[in-house]
Protein backbone atom coordinates (compact mmCIF):
# COMPACT_ATOMS: atom_id res chain seq x y z
CA UNK A 1 0.00 0.00 0.00
CA UNK A 2 2.86 2.75 0.95
CA UNK A 3 4.07 1.68 -2.64
CA UNK A 4 0.65 2.42 -4.30
CA UNK A 5 1.03 5.50 -2.74
CA UNK A 6 4.47 6.49 -3.36
CA UNK A 7 4.10 5.68 -6.53
CA UNK A 8 0.70 7.73 -7.18
CA UNK A 9 2.70 10.90 -5.34
CA UNK A 10 5.39 10.34 -8.17
CA UNK A 11 2.74 10.47 -10.89
CA UNK A 12 1.15 13.73 -9.73
CA UNK A 13 4.89 15.32 -8.98
CA UNK A 14 5.47 14.55 -12.63
CA UNK A 15 2.32 15.56 -13.79
CA UNK A 16 2.48 18.89 -11.71
CA UNK A 17 5.86 19.79 -13.71
CA UNK A 18 5.76 18.83 -17.27
CA UNK A 19 8.41 20.79 -18.36
CA UNK A 20 10.93 19.46 -15.97
CA UNK A 21 10.00 16.19 -16.53
CA UNK A 22 10.19 16.22 -20.11
CA UNK A 23 13.56 17.88 -19.63
CA UNK A 24 15.02 15.28 -17.21
CA UNK A 25 13.61 12.24 -19.58
CA UNK A 26 15.04 13.95 -22.59
CA UNK A 27 18.20 14.29 -20.69
CA UNK A 28 18.24 10.59 -19.58
CA UNK A 29 17.19 9.26 -23.45
CA UNK A 30 20.05 11.65 -24.97
CA UNK A 31 22.81 10.10 -22.63
CA UNK A 32 22.04 6.46 -23.19
CA UNK A 33 21.59 7.14 -27.18
CA UNK A 34 24.83 8.71 -26.71
CA UNK A 35 26.59 5.61 -25.08
CA UNK A 36 24.94 3.24 -27.16
CA UNK A 37 25.90 4.76 -30.41
CA UNK A 38 29.00 5.79 -29.45
CA UNK A 39 29.72 2.21 -28.45
CA UNK A 40 28.16 1.00 -31.90
CA UNK A 41 30.92 3.27 -33.89
CA UNK A 42 33.95 1.66 -31.45
CA UNK A 43 32.77 -1.55 -32.16
CA UNK A 44 32.17 -0.87 -36.12
CA UNK A 45 35.76 0.82 -35.80
CA UNK A 46 37.23 -2.25 -34.07
CA UNK A 47 35.58 -4.88 -36.63
CA UNK A 48 36.70 -2.55 -40.00
CA UNK A 49 40.08 -2.71 -38.77
CA UNK A 50 40.44 -6.09 -38.43
CA UNK A 51 38.68 -6.73 -41.63
CA UNK A 52 41.33 -5.12 -43.33
CA UNK A 53 43.82 -6.19 -41.28
CA UNK A 54 43.04 -10.13 -42.28
CA UNK A 55 42.11 -8.96 -45.89
CA UNK A 56 45.93 -7.89 -46.26
CA UNK A 57 47.03 -11.25 -45.13
CA UNK A 58 46.47 -12.23 -41.38
CA UNK A 59 48.56 -12.50 -38.65
CA UNK A 60 50.98 -14.85 -39.66
CA UNK A 61 52.62 -12.58 -42.09
CA UNK A 62 55.84 -10.87 -41.89
CA UNK A 63 57.67 -8.66 -44.38
CA UNK A 64 61.35 -8.51 -44.48
CA UNK A 65 62.16 -5.27 -45.66
CA UNK A 66 65.34 -2.78 -46.09
CA UNK A 67 66.82 -0.73 -43.07
CA UNK A 68 69.45 1.38 -42.83
CA UNK A 69 72.75 -0.25 -40.94
CA UNK A 70 73.56 -0.08 -37.27
CA UNK A 71 76.40 2.63 -36.21
CA UNK A 72 78.89 -0.17 -36.06
CA UNK A 73 78.04 -1.37 -39.71
CA UNK A 74 78.45 1.84 -41.49
CA UNK A 75 81.65 0.89 -43.22
CA UNK A 76 80.01 -1.51 -44.96
CA UNK A 77 77.23 0.03 -46.37
CA UNK A 78 78.53 -0.36 -50.41
CA UNK A 79 78.65 -4.24 -49.34
CA UNK A 80 75.37 -4.63 -48.13
CA UNK A 81 73.62 -6.83 -50.35
CA UNK A 82 69.84 -5.96 -49.85
CA UNK A 83 67.32 -8.81 -50.93
CA UNK A 84 67.95 -11.21 -53.54
CA UNK A 85 66.62 -14.30 -54.80
CA UNK A 86 69.55 -15.97 -52.56
CA UNK A 87 67.58 -15.06 -49.77
CA UNK A 88 64.37 -16.79 -50.89
CA UNK A 89 65.75 -19.86 -51.86
CA UNK A 90 67.73 -20.43 -48.74
CA UNK A 91 64.20 -19.34 -46.48
CA UNK A 92 62.45 -21.79 -48.70
CA UNK A 93 65.66 -24.63 -48.25
CA UNK A 94 66.32 -23.97 -44.07
CA UNK A 95 62.98 -22.59 -42.73
CA UNK A 96 60.96 -25.08 -41.97
CA UNK A 97 58.88 -23.25 -39.44
CA UNK A 98 57.81 -20.89 -42.41
CA UNK A 99 54.80 -22.00 -44.69
CA UNK A 100 55.29 -19.52 -47.60
CA UNK A 101 58.12 -17.91 -48.72
CA UNK A 102 56.86 -15.22 -51.45
CA UNK A 103 59.23 -12.67 -53.75
CA UNK A 104 58.36 -9.27 -55.35
CA UNK A 105 59.73 -7.10 -58.07
CA UNK A 106 57.86 -3.95 -58.15
CA UNK A 107 56.57 -2.17 -61.86
CA UNK A 108 56.83 1.47 -60.69
CA UNK A 109 55.41 3.63 -61.55
CA UNK A 110 53.11 1.54 -63.52
CA UNK A 111 50.12 2.64 -65.89
CA UNK A 112 47.45 0.23 -67.83
CA UNK A 113 46.00 0.57 -71.05
CA UNK A 114 43.31 -0.51 -72.84
CA UNK A 115 42.22 1.56 -76.26
CA UNK A 116 41.77 5.04 -74.98
CA UNK A 117 41.10 3.83 -70.96
CA UNK A 118 44.15 3.94 -68.59
CA UNK A 119 44.65 2.99 -65.18
CA UNK A 120 47.01 3.30 -62.17
CA UNK A 121 47.05 0.08 -59.91
CA UNK A 122 47.40 -0.03 -56.04
CA UNK A 123 50.47 -2.60 -57.15
CA UNK A 124 52.04 -3.93 -60.54
CA UNK A 125 54.22 -7.08 -59.12
CA UNK A 126 55.99 -10.08 -60.39
CA UNK A 127 55.39 -12.62 -58.35
CA UNK A 128 55.05 -16.35 -57.65
CA UNK A 129 52.36 -18.19 -57.31
CA UNK A 130 52.57 -18.65 -53.39
CA UNK A 131 51.59 -14.97 -53.08
CA UNK A 132 48.04 -16.06 -53.47
CA UNK A 133 47.90 -17.93 -50.17
CA UNK A 134 50.25 -14.91 -48.78
CA UNK A 135 47.90 -12.22 -49.09
CA UNK A 136 44.67 -14.56 -49.07
CA UNK A 137 43.66 -14.23 -52.62
CA UNK A 138 40.97 -15.90 -54.85
CA UNK A 139 40.41 -16.22 -58.44
CA UNK A 140 36.97 -16.08 -60.00
CA UNK A 141 37.64 -16.71 -63.61
CA UNK A 142 40.88 -17.80 -65.35
CA UNK A 143 44.02 -18.99 -64.09
CA UNK A 144 46.88 -18.19 -62.30
CA UNK A 145 50.43 -18.54 -63.66
CA UNK A 146 51.84 -21.92 -64.27
CA UNK A 147 55.76 -23.07 -63.90
CA UNK A 148 56.23 -22.35 -67.54
CA UNK A 149 54.85 -19.14 -67.77
CA UNK A 150 57.85 -18.78 -65.01
CA UNK A 151 60.50 -20.62 -67.35
CA UNK A 152 59.51 -18.65 -70.49
CA UNK A 153 58.96 -14.94 -69.15
CA UNK A 154 55.67 -15.22 -70.93
CA UNK A 155 53.56 -11.94 -70.50
CA UNK A 156 50.31 -12.87 -69.20
CA UNK A 157 49.03 -10.77 -65.99
CA UNK A 158 46.01 -11.76 -63.36
CA UNK A 159 44.12 -8.35 -62.66
CA UNK A 160 41.59 -7.34 -60.07
CA UNK A 161 38.00 -6.29 -60.74
CA UNK A 162 39.25 -2.75 -59.96
CA UNK A 163 41.33 -2.73 -63.09
CA UNK A 164 38.54 -4.37 -65.31
CA UNK A 165 36.41 -1.73 -64.05
CA UNK A 166 38.71 1.09 -65.10
CA UNK A 167 39.98 -0.46 -68.54
CA UNK A 168 36.64 -2.16 -69.93
CA UNK A 169 34.02 -0.40 -67.67
CA UNK A 170 31.65 -1.13 -64.49
CA UNK A 171 28.45 -2.59 -65.13
CA UNK A 172 26.79 0.33 -65.01
CA UNK A 173 28.68 1.39 -67.78
CA UNK A 174 28.29 -2.11 -69.87
CA UNK A 175 24.31 -2.21 -69.43
CA UNK A 176 24.69 -6.12 -67.92
CA UNK A 177 26.39 -8.60 -65.75
CA UNK A 178 29.95 -7.50 -65.27
CA UNK A 179 32.65 -8.13 -67.97
CA UNK A 180 35.23 -11.13 -67.65
CA UNK A 181 38.02 -9.87 -69.69
CA UNK A 182 39.76 -13.69 -69.88
CA UNK A 183 42.51 -13.30 -73.40
CA UNK A 184 41.87 -9.57 -73.70
CA UNK A 185 45.50 -7.58 -74.45
CA UNK A 186 46.69 -4.71 -72.31
CA UNK A 187 49.13 -2.40 -72.04
CA UNK A 188 51.61 -2.51 -69.09
CA UNK A 189 54.12 0.47 -69.31
CA UNK A 190 53.43 0.51 -73.52
CA UNK A 191 54.37 -3.44 -73.21
CA UNK A 192 51.69 -6.07 -74.13
CA UNK A 193 50.41 -8.57 -71.59
CA UNK A 194 47.31 -10.92 -72.29
CA UNK A 195 45.45 -11.20 -69.09
CA UNK A 196 44.93 -15.25 -68.26
CA UNK A 197 42.73 -14.47 -64.70
CA UNK A 198 41.01 -12.37 -62.93
CA UNK A 199 40.72 -12.25 -58.44
CA UNK A 200 37.04 -12.21 -56.86
CA UNK A 201 35.57 -8.73 -55.81
CA UNK A 202 36.96 -7.24 -52.44
CA UNK A 203 34.66 -5.33 -49.78
CA UNK A 204 34.06 -4.42 -46.37
CA UNK A 205 30.73 -5.55 -44.86
CA UNK A 206 29.50 -2.31 -44.51
CA UNK A 207 30.03 -1.94 -48.00
CA UNK A 208 28.07 -5.28 -48.87
CA UNK A 209 25.48 -4.29 -46.59
CA UNK A 210 25.15 -0.99 -48.49
CA UNK A 211 25.17 -2.61 -52.15
CA UNK A 212 22.27 -5.53 -50.75
CA UNK A 213 20.35 -2.25 -49.83
CA UNK A 214 20.45 -0.13 -52.92
CA UNK A 215 19.84 -3.51 -54.72
CA UNK A 216 16.64 -4.06 -52.82
CA UNK A 217 15.77 -0.41 -53.21
CA UNK A 218 16.48 -0.62 -56.76
CA UNK A 219 13.79 -3.61 -56.92
CA UNK A 220 11.66 -2.30 -55.29
CA UNK A 221 11.05 0.98 -57.28
CA UNK A 222 11.47 -1.26 -60.52
CA UNK A 223 8.04 0.06 -63.04
CA UNK A 224 7.87 3.67 -60.71
CA UNK A 225 8.39 6.47 -63.09
CA UNK A 226 11.51 8.57 -62.06
CA UNK A 227 12.08 12.40 -62.93
CA UNK A 228 15.33 14.14 -62.77
CA UNK A 229 18.62 13.42 -63.68
CA UNK A 230 19.66 10.19 -63.31
CA UNK A 231 22.78 9.70 -60.96
CA UNK A 232 25.46 7.04 -61.01
CA UNK A 233 25.38 5.14 -57.67
CA UNK A 234 28.66 2.84 -56.87
CA UNK A 235 29.60 0.89 -53.75
CA UNK A 236 33.16 1.04 -54.33
CA UNK A 237 35.67 0.63 -51.38
CA UNK A 238 37.06 3.59 -50.55
CA UNK A 239 40.35 4.93 -52.35
CA UNK A 240 43.51 3.07 -50.76
CA UNK A 241 42.53 1.00 -47.89
CA UNK A 242 43.14 -2.83 -48.00
CA UNK A 243 39.78 -3.59 -49.98
CA UNK A 244 40.63 -0.58 -53.03
CA UNK A 245 44.61 -2.19 -52.76
CA UNK A 246 43.19 -5.88 -53.54
CA UNK A 247 40.69 -4.94 -56.30
CA UNK A 248 43.18 -2.67 -58.15
CA UNK A 249 46.26 -5.38 -58.27
CA UNK A 250 48.40 -6.51 -61.17
CA UNK A 251 50.43 -9.48 -60.72
CA UNK A 252 53.06 -10.51 -63.27
CA UNK A 253 54.96 -14.08 -63.25
CA UNK A 254 58.37 -13.25 -61.49
CA UNK A 255 60.60 -13.76 -64.39
CA UNK A 256 58.32 -11.82 -66.91
CA UNK A 257 58.72 -8.72 -64.71
CA UNK A 258 62.34 -9.26 -64.27
CA UNK A 259 62.97 -9.62 -67.88
CA UNK A 260 60.37 -7.15 -69.29
CA UNK A 261 61.32 -4.52 -66.97
CA UNK A 262 64.48 -5.04 -65.18
CA UNK A 263 67.07 -6.91 -67.28
CA UNK A 264 68.13 -3.46 -68.98
CA UNK A 265 70.05 -2.33 -65.73
CA UNK A 266 71.04 1.05 -64.48
CA UNK A 267 72.86 4.29 -66.74
CA UNK A 268 76.03 1.75 -66.31
CA UNK A 269 74.34 -1.57 -67.91
CA UNK A 270 74.38 -3.17 -64.32
CA UNK A 271 71.42 -4.98 -63.95
CA UNK A 272 69.96 -4.85 -60.27
CA UNK A 273 69.48 -8.02 -58.75
CA UNK A 274 67.60 -6.73 -55.21
CA UNK A 275 64.04 -7.01 -54.76
CA UNK A 276 60.94 -5.14 -54.09
CA UNK A 277 59.83 -7.05 -50.72
CA UNK A 278 60.09 -10.58 -49.82
CA UNK A 279 57.53 -11.65 -47.58
CA UNK A 280 56.73 -14.67 -45.07
CA UNK A 281 53.94 -16.54 -43.60
CA UNK A 282 54.56 -18.91 -40.05
CA UNK A 283 52.81 -22.31 -39.85
CA UNK A 284 51.85 -22.42 -36.62
CA UNK A 285 51.11 -18.37 -34.82
CA UNK A 286 52.06 -19.75 -31.75
CA UNK A 287 55.33 -20.32 -32.98
CA UNK A 288 55.76 -16.75 -34.82
CA UNK A 289 58.77 -15.84 -32.19
CA UNK A 290 60.41 -18.35 -33.29
CA UNK A 291 60.09 -18.69 -37.12
CA UNK A 292 61.20 -14.77 -37.40
CA UNK A 293 64.70 -15.76 -35.23
CA UNK A 294 64.56 -18.74 -37.63
CA UNK A 295 64.58 -16.36 -40.53
CA UNK A 296 66.75 -13.97 -39.26
CA UNK A 297 69.77 -16.30 -38.41
CA UNK A 298 69.18 -17.44 -42.49
CA UNK A 299 69.70 -14.17 -43.38
CA UNK A 300 72.30 -13.13 -41.21
CA UNK A 301 74.36 -16.08 -43.03
CA UNK A 302 73.02 -14.76 -46.41
CA UNK A 303 74.01 -11.11 -46.05
CA UNK A 304 77.32 -12.12 -44.62
CA UNK A 305 76.64 -10.87 -41.18
CA UNK A 306 75.32 -7.13 -42.17
CA UNK A 307 72.16 -6.27 -40.65
CA UNK A 308 70.73 -4.43 -43.64
CA UNK A 309 67.12 -5.72 -43.01
CA UNK A 310 64.62 -6.15 -41.01
CA UNK A 311 61.40 -8.59 -40.36
CA UNK A 312 57.69 -6.63 -39.49
CA UNK A 313 54.92 -8.77 -38.61
CA UNK A 314 51.36 -7.84 -38.22
CA UNK A 315 51.47 -7.30 -34.53
CA UNK A 316 52.40 -3.71 -35.16
CA UNK A 317 49.10 -3.22 -37.28
CA UNK A 318 47.44 -4.69 -34.14
CA UNK A 319 48.56 -2.30 -31.34
CA UNK A 320 47.95 0.31 -33.85
CA UNK A 321 44.42 -0.69 -33.96
CA UNK A 322 44.36 -1.07 -30.17
CA UNK A 323 45.77 2.18 -29.63
CA UNK A 324 42.73 3.67 -32.07
CA UNK A 325 39.92 1.89 -30.37
CA UNK A 326 41.71 3.01 -26.87
CA UNK A 327 41.42 6.24 -27.71
CA UNK A 328 38.55 6.53 -29.29
CA UNK A 329 36.41 5.05 -26.51
CA UNK A 330 38.47 7.40 -23.87
CA UNK A 331 37.00 10.04 -26.48
CA UNK A 332 33.98 8.94 -25.96
CA UNK A 333 33.99 8.72 -22.39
Amino acid sequence: MAFLNAALIGLKEVWSHKMRSLLTMLGIILGVSSLVTMSAIVKGMENGMIESLVAMGGLDKARIVDEDLPDHQKHLENEAPGKTMRDVLALKAGAPLLKLVSPELDIYPARLRKGNRYSRPSECVGVWPDVLGMNLFELEHGRFFTDLDQERATPVCVIGTGIRDDLFGEPDETGGDPYVPIGETIHINRQPFTIVGMFKHYESEQTRKARDAAAKQAQASDGKSQTGVKRKKGYRSNRYDAYWRKNNVVYLPLNTAWVRFNSAGDEDGIVNQRLDDIDIKVSDYAQIEEAIQQARNILFRTHNGIEDFEIRTQEGEVDSINTRIRNARISGG
